[in-house]
């Protein structure tokens, strides 16, 4: 199960279009991380999770959207991760061209467990 932060940042967004782009993560990143060779890297848009933070008076250098993936450290994602980066900044400003904002999206592989309950 990814998790995606995004950090606002101080860009003037209109609201909508930023519902947008968060509406639409779980799905450019379900997307680019799917790994077909390992089943457990399998994922629907259902499994990403996104958590917005906006900016406040704490913040340093945060004028830019920030993208951050957390998700599980499986080899095959890691051998094309600079691709599967590159396809989800591709597919953001492509769906959202008329978005005069600049950001950036990391992605972090880590192993990882998780479980309900």
């Amino acid at each position: 199960m990814p998790l995606v932060v995004v950090n606002k940042g101080n860009c003037r967004i209109p609201k909508a279009e930023f519902d947008g782009l968060i509406s639409y993560l779980p799905v450019v990143v379900a997307t680019a991380l799917t790994t077909y060779e390992n089943p457990d890297g399998k994922l629907k848009p259902a499994d990403v999770e996104v958590w917005v933070h906006n900016p406040n008076s704490h913040d340093v250098g945060s004028d830019k959207v920030q993208i951050v993936i957390f998700a599980n450290l499986y080899p095959e994602r890691a051998a094309n991760l600079d691709e599967r980066r590159k396809q989800i900044t591709r597919n953001i400003r492509k769906t959202f061209p008329s978005l005069n904002i600049y950001g950036w999206v990391w992605i972090l592989l880590a192993p990882g467990s998780f479980g309900e309950f």
